[in-house]
């Protein structure tokens, strides 16, 4: 009788676990092993830390040759940068077109360019400074005209109130916004804004399409598809195009970034417009009002900016230079515009759409409250020989 043999145990494979080239490279791998490190974890840690010594070096110089030209160290231009981006942020619900007052913006203890701030080199890091006066009277308008905005009906309007009260009224259009806020005594700042895109195309119907001269004064022109510009050279126009810095900007033909070069007063930038947008948004929050375009038919902000005024007539229709001509040639040669082209105008003006929405987007829900004050005739002083500049 045979034995039978006993079966086999079974053998078991003890399998370790597969390391990644993450864990067998990086040196946080010693925390999560009592392996000796291995060569390459070694060089890892060598290199970093020759790296980390390089980097201590270089800030340590910097801030040496800082201090030794009259500048500011590193940590306190970051400093101040946020101080400032903080106090810009900080701006949005008391901004003009959310809050409009009647105060009298006091002007800046020094007159500030898009270049002189964060200069580290003469120590001219001016931030957003904000001085009112609530005792002086009103004497004297001035209205910042954006094209293709609404700013017609607004000078039309303007002109009742400046000639409701006997004051004084200047509209500059075109050129940069060249008067500082607070350097007339006794004005109250106002301007106008739209959506930058929507303002773009709208502006390109107007007078970029064809020749506004042409379409008025030459009887013998006919708007067709081909004498019409288009729309992508459009977008090439003054803002992407680059001028000179010392060459005042102008708001005639701009496309891309018009916002942010007309209250900043340069057309060229060294860092992609965030100078000119810190700029021009301390200027636009010294404004006393902005309308806002988007809202002229929504009855509740007309009548809270004629409460503000206390003159009626807000939005009313009015006629503009060449706007009929414009508006029959466009219902002959409708516009259509592709939508990579609005996708590429939309991108261009990133910078002037933030400044828009810091600067009005202060209104949520259907139901919107203005917390505009109301009209008193004692803040204004009527001029005996009163003006009206445009």
């Amino acid at each position: 009788m045979s034995l039978k043999q006993p079966k086999p145990l079974p053998v078991v494979h003890h399998r370790r676990r597969a390391t990644t080239s993450r864990s067998r490279t990086l040196p946080w791998s010693l925390m999560r092993t009592n392996r000796w490190p291995t060569t390459t974890t070694v060089l890892w840690l060598i290199l970093l830390l020759i790296v980390a010594s390089v980097v201590v070096q270089l800030r340590l110089i910097l801030e040496i040759h800082s201090s030794r030209h009259g500048g500011v160290t590193l940590h306190e231009t970051a400093a101040l940068r946020r101080t400032s981006m903080q106090q810009l942020s900080s701006l949005r619900h008391s901004s003009p077109a959310c809050q409009p007052h009647w105060s009298v913006a006091l002007p800046s203890d020094t007159f500030v360019t898009a270049s002189d701030i964060y200069s580290v080199n003469n120590h001219q890091h001016t931030l957003i400074n904000l001085s009112w006066n609530n005792t002086l009277p009103f004497s004297r308008i001035y209205f910042y005209h954006i094209r293709k905005a609404g700013g017609t009906m607004i000078r039309k309007y303007l002109k009742k109130v400046a000639l409701h009260y006997q004051i004084d009224l200047t509209i500059q259009e075109n050129k940069y916004a060249r008067e500082e806020v607070g350097s007339h005594p006794h004005t109250v700042y106002v301007t106008n804004m739209r959506d930058p895109v929507e303002r773009s195309i709208s502006h390109f119907k107007y007078e970029g399409r064809w020749d506004c001269q042409q379409l008025v004064k030459n009887d013998s022109f006919v708007p067709t598809e081909y004498n019409a510009k288009p729309f992508e050279a459009w977008r090439e126009t003054k803002g992407f195009v680059k001028s000179p810095c010392d060459e005042p900007f102008s708001f005639t033909g701009c496309a891309v970034n018009c916002y942010i070069q007309t209250f900043a007063g340069e057309g060229c930038t060294s860092n992609e417009w965030q100078s000119e947008y810190e700029l021009a948004l301390n200027r636009l929050m010294r404004y006393n009002l902005i309308f806002v375009y988007e809202m002229f038919k929504d009855e509740g902000y007309a009548q809270a900016i004629e409460d503000f005024f206390g003159v009626e007539g807000f939005n009313q229709a009015s006629d503009m230079f060449c706007g009929w001509q414009a508006h029959e040639a466009h219902k002959k040669v409708p516009l259509v515009v592709g939508f990579d082209h609005v996708m590429r105008l939309s991108k261009l003006n990133q910078m002037d759409t933030k400044l828009f929405k810091e600067a009005t987007d202060c209104w949520g829900g259907d139901e919107v409250e203005y917390s505009f004050p109301k009209a008193n005739a004692n803040r204004f002083a009527a001029q005996q020989n009163r003006t009206v500049v445009e």
